[in-house]
Parts: C-alpha cells; sequence; structure tokens
C-alpha cells in the first residue's frame, strides 16, 4: 500500500517547514506507539511510563482508553484530533480540537467506527456531547502532562534541531532535495513522493503546496491528513541520528553506554553484523555464541529501530548494518 503526494512546480516552490512542536501530532503518533511494539529501543521509556502511570489509576487507565480508542493504530483516525492552523500551545489545540463542527464529528467517527465495535460514548461524541468532549480535552490534558511532559524538553530540543537541519536542506538544494530526507520510507520519484502507507491514499497538491511538520515520535513513514480536501500536511520522522542522540544519549567514547542501553547480548549481536558487514542469521547467532532464535529475536529489535536492514534471499534472511547501526556502534565503544 502507498501513499502518493503530486506535486507541480509550484507546489514545489511552496513547501513550508511548520515550527516545532506540533502538540496535537506528537500525543496521537505517541498513543500509536503505546500500541505497537515499533522502535522498542527508542521509545522504551514511554511505554514503561504508561504502563506505571495506569497499572494501579483506574482513572488514568480509563483516559488512556479514550484516547486509544479515538486514535487507535490502524488504517485510519480523526483528522479532526490534529487541527491544521498550526496551534502555538496545548490549549488552543485542545480548543480546536472540542470546537470541531457536529457535521465533521459525525462524519469522521462514523468512519472509524466502521466494521468496529464501538463504546457508547463515541455516538454521544458524534452528537456534539458537551460532557464526552470535555472528557477527550481531559484526557489530552493529562496524557500531555503525565506521559509527555517529562520528555517534552528533549522532544522540543530535538524537534527544533530537526527543523533546523531541513531549513538548511531547503535553502541549498530546493524542494526536491528537501523531499528526499523525508525517512527510509520514502521515495521522491518526481513528481510524486510515494511513501509506505496502511492504505493506498493520493493526495494531489495542486498548486496549494505543503506543510512539513517533523514529528518525535512519528515512526519510519510520514502521515498525512486523511481527507484530501483539507490544508495539505506531510508529518514526518526526525532524523534518526537526532532521535537517538536525544533519547537515548550514548555519548561518544562511553562504551558501557551501549551496553547499558541495549543489554550485553543485543549489544554484541549489533557487533556482530557490523563486523560481517553482511551475515545470515545462522551465521550471526554462531558468531555472537546465541540459538538461532535468540539472535532473531534481537535481530528484529535491532531492525526495528534503524540500526540494521534485513532482506529474504530464498529460505535464508540476510543482514546488514545501517549507517546508524555503525555509527551508535563507534560511539558507544
Amino acid at each position: 500500500m502507498k501513499l502518493r503526494i503530486h506535486f507541480t512546480s509550484d507546489d514545489l516552490m511552496r513547501i513550508r517547514i511548520a515550527e516545532p512542536p506540533d502538540y496535537l501530532w506528537e500525543l496521537v503518533n505517541s498513543v500509536h506507539l503505546l500500541q505497537n511494539s515499533e522502535g522498542r529501543l527508542l521509545f522504551r521509556n514511554l511505554r514503561e511510563s504508561a504502563l506505571e502511570c495506569t497499572r494501579d489509576d483506574r482513572e488514568s487507565s480509563r483516559l488512556l482508553r479514550v484516547l486509544m480508542t479515538l486514535s487507535p493504530y490502524s488504517d485510519y483516525f480523526p483528522d479532526f484530533l490534529t487541527p491544521t492552523a498550526g496551534h502555538k500551545d496545548l490549549e488552543s489545540g485542545i480548543d480546536a480540537v472540542l470546537s470541531t463542527p457536529i457535521p465533521r464529528l459525525r462524519e469522521e467517527l462514523a468512519l472509524l467506527g466502521s466494521g468496529r465495535r464501538m463504546p457508547s460514548w463515541v455516538d454521544a461524541m458524534a452528537r456534539g456531547d458537551t460532557e464526552v468532549l470535555r472528557l477527550l480535552g481531559t484526557a489530552m490534558r493529562w496524557y500531555h502532562d503525565d506521559m509527555l511532559g517529562p520528555l517534552w524538553p528533549t522532544i522540543r530540543a530535538a524537534l527544533r534541531a530537526d527543523r533546523e537541519h531541513r531549513t538548511r536542506t531547503l535553502l541549498r538544494g530546493g524542494g526536491e532535495a528537501l523531499l528526499t530526507t523525508l525517512g527510509a520510507g520514502t521515495r521522491w520519484r518526481s513528481p510524486v513522493l510515494e511513501a509506505d502507507y496502511p492504505v493506498e491514499h493520493d493526495v494531489h497538491l495542486e498548486g496549494r503546496g505543503v506543510v512539513l511538520v517533523p514529528s518525535f515520535f512519528c515512526w519510519k513513514s510520514p502521515v498525512t491528513l486523511a481527507d484530501p480536501a483539507m490544508t495539505p500536511v506531510i508529518v514526518h520522522p526526525i532524523d534518526r541520528d537526532l532521535l537517538w542522540s536525544s533519547t537515548l544519549g550514548v555519548r561518544s567514547g562511553d562504551a558501557s553506554g551501549l551496553v547499558s542501553l541495549m543489554g550485553a547480548t543485543r549489544a554484541r549481536v549489533l557487533e556482530t553484523v557490523v563486523e560481517l558487514e553482511m551475515a545470515t542469521t545462522g551465521t550471526v547467532a554462531t558468531t555472537a555464541g546465541l540459538s538461532a532464535p535468540t539472535a532473531s529475536k534481537h535481530l528484529t529489535v535491532l531492525r526495528d529501530a534503524g540500526l540494521i536492514q534485513s532482506r529474504p534471499e530464498g529460505r535464508r534472511v540476510l543482514h546488514w548494518p545501517t549507517r546508524l547501526g555503525t555509527d551508535l556502534l563507534r560511539k558507544g565503544g
């Protein structure tokens, strides 16, 4: 499945990079990560915080369920959760969400509920029930304050650094150069930007331009709004090197840092792949002194983290290090 964003020459001249952070996109993207295992090394603090906050707190569990219900990790979540007006603070963003016109609530929540069993409060929200909308606002504030709050200085700094990097790319190389930098899951094939996506989705910009929104919690591939008639946005992952350094803080020359971060076994698997340059699962297992199932499990985590790449070749799977994996090992050693 592919996302295809069709550019004209005018659109390439009208690419704008949003001033981060976008509070609501970070909220939604991080809620998605809580519902899957992607980026296990990078985002383990977020998942551990969620487990800790909700383990013995029924109200926190209830609020998190509200957000997960409205923003499932699936092929659709409602656009009204991420207004495109460039809100500079959390409260103005929440106000925009809660002010969504009832016809739009009804339409988007109907799409969300298609083929799914939804709790009764979703129907009430679709009717514009003020109590249920207040509950959503409460859930969003709680999640930002308790879940993202401790990480927010790190998030803000990484997003600003990413924006500065991409702004320089845009100034030096123009729009086409910038569109080649939006993550491993994207491909710029002029005049179309393609990305891996859960559904087939085409967006024709037709001279409207596009807003690029860097996101700390966007993983692998960009995200856009479901409604192609809305202001076009491309929410994309920040530079992976920035994400690693800001999230994990591995310092150059700190050999113990990589081991404490990954664990000795996983660090050894990464070191093995880097040393061999390309190897099968069996070869990695033998070289690292592990069983094949154990090596395979660690290789999967490293691949999810963007530290190695893999491809099937007949009955075997070949693995090789990414530049990020190689750099991280050198910095950690």
